[in-house]
């Protein structure tokens, strides 16, 4: 069951990686994975309270909560599962970053999914659910991650915002 589990995920990375490529995709997909850095979405935060109304301000703090905790428990779960990023595995991928931590989950889809949920949940606007979508696509494409990886990625960042906006909801968590 696990070798076919892992010939699905070979499989559809392939398929994604493998596709066509060329200067300016290649370059925009790497511009695209950035929106899963932590920086990037603490720029956002900065942004978000210095010129948001009080509720922009209040987004912002919980951001930067959920931003901290996501990396955190992304990073633990990483090292805890030590997966191979899949370059290491597969040589004809073609890779346009190297990373130097684990495969699994995907960090930059993990806090882009917190972060995306969030404001989503807060504004009423599911479109920035296209964010961590957009994001596991380009990291299949720039060949450093699996499939599973970014579902791993996508389910973590979604759980931890769901529980502690949860927790911040029941004013058990105060900002």
């Amino acid at each position: 069951m696990l070798f076919f589990l892992h010939s699905v995920d070979v499989f559809i990375l392939e398929l994604i990686n493998l596709s066509y490529h060329n200067f300016i995709i290649d370059n925009l997909a790497l511009l695209i994975s950035n929106m899963g850095i932590i920086y990037f979405w603490i720029v956002i935060s900065i942004i978000l309270y210095l010129f948001g109304s009080q509720k922009g301000k209040d987004v912002a703090k919980r951001m930067i909560i959920i931003l901290l905790v996501t990396t955190l428990i992304t990073q633990l779960v990483k090292i805890l599962v030590m997966r191979p990023r899949p370059y290491t595995e597969l040589s004809n991928l073609v890779v346009l970053g190297l990373e130097t931590d684990y495969s699994f989950p995907s960090g930059h889809t993990s806090t882009s999914t917190a972060m995306a949920y969030l404001l989503s949940r807060e504004y009423k606007k599911w479109i920035f659910m296209l964010i961590p979508i957009v994001v596991a696509f380009t990291r299949l494409y720039i060949g450093v991650h699996y499939p599973s990886d970014v579902l791993g990625g996508f389910l973590l960042g979604f759980l931890i915002t769901y529980l502690l906006e949860y927790f911040f909801n029941l004013k058990i968590l105060k900002i």
